[in-house]
């Protein structure tokens, strides 16, 4: 039971992360220096943490020559789903943002328990388990197509047809699932969930720094911004970091132990049920969304697949 409530929390800090990562954006104006400083912040955090448990920071280079290539693309792959998020997310609120790219993590989870694919253990599809899977996706849709179905109509005849952001949305998703299961590879080889999350987040910071100046970002008057912000009472705008940083450090831990799918699959759950929270109360200035009933629906649904793939298959 306490494996189980861990992923939930987990959902939490993403949708936290995306509404105020979001808001972080609408002051440095572009998505990539948000998600700079988001993982710049989130690495700081991690250095401290490192520190403060004595966890070595430098890593042998015999780690590098006896390992596969893809463990150090981590940095990459959370750079780029969490871009695509700050990007989605006011174009398609907290919910849409945190549902639409169930279907490729969902998928990625699935491959990876089949083949075991980064080393992941196996965990073969079951009846039980399609159920389950069948069940979070049917509530998935309830709580986003029909959910939203008066609101996405009002908007798609506004701004035209959303299907590249919604398909972007989705392929985010495969990319950070196969993330989630690189990540728990990464803290095995390292012996330490808090070094990956380090390794990942530094490799981040650095490549979204680097896109923020190669486009000739006014990085001195957006930090101003930011500032103006900050004596506003908004302090929050800086704790997205902290949240991603907790967030890959618990699937650095837990993917070893219960299964890439499990882990993405229960996280998106908390993820879908907090995001919808976030619409609902408007938080960190997100544009209120209020819950419908079939929106409710289908979060119940996709409890229930939860349920059946964690206890049951």
């Amino acid at each position: 039971m306490f494996l189980f409530a861990i992923p939930v929390l987990m959902g939490l800090t993403v949708a936290t992360q995306t509404a105020v990562n979001s808001r972080l954006g609408k002051y440095t104006k572009t998505p990539f220096m948000a998600s700079a400083i988001s993982f710049s912040v989130g690495a700081l955090f991690l250095l401290i943490l490192m520190v403060a448990t004595k966890t070595p920071i430098l890593i042998p280079l015999t780690t590098f020559a006896h390992n596969p290539w893809w463990l150090w693309i981590v940095g990459f792959t959370g750079a780029f789903g969490l871009t695509v998020n700050i990007l989605l997310f006011p174009r398609l609120g907290s919910v849409q943002t945190a549902v639409l790219p169930i279907f490729g993590q969902i998928l990625a989870g699935t491959l990876v328990d089949q083949f075991g694919l980064f080393y992941s253990p196996i965990s073969q599809i079951t009846p039980l388990k399609l159920l389950g899977l069948v069940l979070v996706l049917l509530g998935m849709l309830a709580a986003v197509a029909l959910g939203n179905k008066n609101k996405l109509t009002t908007t798609t005849n506004r701004n035209g047809s959303q299907i590249f952001w919604q398909l972007l949305g989705i392929f985010a998703g495969l990319v950070i699932g196969f993330q989630t299961a690189i990540n728990g590879r990464l803290g095995t080889v390292l012996h330490s969930p808090i070094k990956a999350t380090f390794v990942a987040f530094l490799i981040g910071a650095i490549t979204l720094s680097l896109i923020t100046m190669f486009l000739g970002t006014p990085v001195k008057e957006r930090f101003h911004s930011i500032g103006h912000g900050l004596s506003k009472g908004e302090w929050w705008i800086l704790l997205g970091g902290i949240c991603g940083s907790l967030y890959i450090f618990f699937s650095a831990w837990l993917v070893p132990l219960i299964g890439t799918g499990q882990v993405i699959v229960i996280a998106l759950f908390g993820q879908l049920l907090f995001s919808a929270v976030i619409d609902q109360l408007g938080m960190f200035h997100a544009v209120k969304r209020s819950m419908s009933l079939i929106k409710v629906i289908g979060l119940i649904v996709m409890l229930a697949g939860v349920v059946i793939i964690r206890f049951m298959a």
